[in-house]
């Protein structure tokens, strides 16, 4: 929040920001699992992973139906989503990113 709270703020004071899509993006590109591993090793504890194939939340999907959910957005743990913020830091200017190491940090 310390960092979206400012932007949302000032896109809604603008009013040539009405109704345009704004991304802002984070500190720089991390996958998946490099955050998790952050997270653990801020906690100081070792990351476990485990991997679930499609196939397998289908047939979860028989027991419980969030796992249809999880099969529709399995695309976002293949695929990098990286968001462009270029044209909100066009508008507003420089824009603050708190390094995902200080955010891990000031949640735990």
């Amino acid at each position: 929040m310390p960092d979206a709270g400012p932007v949302l703020l000032d896109l809604t004071a603008r009013d040539d920001a009405f109704g345009k899509r704004w991304n802002l993006g984070g500190a720089g590109t991390i996958t998946g699992r490099e955050f998790i591993t952050r997270i653990h090793e801020a906690a100081g504890r070792q990351p476990k992973f485990r991997a679930v194939s499609r196939t397998m939340l289908r047939v979860l999907d028989l027991f419980n139906p969030m796992m249809r959910e999880l099969v529709e957005l399995s695309y976002l743990a293949e695929t990098p989503v990286i968001l462009d913020d270029t044209k909100l830091e066009q508008l507003l200017g420089c824009l603050r990113k708190t390094p995902y190491e200080t955010g891990i940090r000031n949640t735990l």
